[in-house]
């Protein structure tokens, strides 16, 4: 015969273990369920009172190619904007700047038959490689391809201020000196010298329908671009002739 088990009211019955492994997992199941049910509620929410806004922001960026290299701030949104609303017509009272500034002028429906008009100023922020020098360097320095670092950001305008592609970096000359994480500008950067006062240079001289070279020496140092004084060596005049290449001048007529 088996033992009897013991029945008394005083006495707790054992948990078995499969039964508590799975008692958890079906709280933890629950608890799951719940909390992405107040998740998706509390985004069904956000989305209901952001959607006049995300269809502002796709209408401003649908006129710019770069679509996701783009971002739109709304500087101030209307109240009635902020809650759910019917929008009749989106149109531009402004089209963005230089400086990415515009505003948009959005039609909506106040009630059956009744609409208005409200405007929304934004700005537009265009993602650019900015360049930034690992190390200090001193003025004269010529900076390589390994001394800048690329960083991405946005931001508004056309960032005429910085140089648009690292080859507009590397290359260039430091105007001063500058510590080590400096971000680099046009106002820092010049062209490198690349001839000096007494090298020899080929002299050009081109029109229409005649090219005429002759060998040449410069007076003055010059970048690409300068226009430096230049003496022919067969006549030996001088020649104002702009700075082409390291080797080459061209007389401008």
């Amino acid at each position: 015969m088996g033992t009897p088990m013991n029945t008394s009211r005083n006495e707790k019955v054992p948990c078995r273990p499969e039964a508590c492994r799975g008692l958890c997992v079906a709280l933890l199941i629950l608890f799951f369920l719940v909390a992405a049910a107040a998740g998706s509620l509390k985004t069904v929410q956000a989305a209901g009172e952001s959607v006049a806004e995300a269809r502002i922001i796709k209408f401003v960026k649908e006129i710019y190619p770069e679509g996701d290299a783009v971002r739109v701030r709304l500087t101030t949104v209307p109240a009635q904007l902020r809650r759910k609303v019917k929008i009749v017509n989106l149109s531009f009272v402004r089209i963005p700047d230089i400086s990415g500034d515009g505003v948009c002028a959005v039609e909506i429906e106040t009630s059956p038959g009744r609409l208005r008009t409200v405007q929304v100023p934004f700005r537009v922020f265009t993602k650019r490689e900015l360049y930034v020098l690992k190390e200090a360097g001193q003025k004269g320095d010529t900076i390589g391809p390994k001394d800048v670092v690329v960083r991405e950001t946005y931001m508004n305008g056309k960032g005429l201020g910085y140089p648009a592609s690292i080859e507009d970096v590397v290359g260039k000359v430091l105007k001063r000196d500058v510590p080590a994480n400096t971000l680099v500008t046009n106002q820092i950067l010049e062209d490198r010298v690349v001839v000096k006062r007494g090298d020899a240079v080929t002299i050009i001289a081109e029109s229409n329908k005649l090219i005429v070279r002759a060998k040449g020496k410069t007076v003055e140092k010059g970048r690409v671009g300068d226009v430096i004084r230049v003496k022919n060596m067969a006549s030996g005049k001088e020649v104002m002739a702009k700075v082409v290449t390291s080797s080459s001048v061209k007389v401008e007529f």
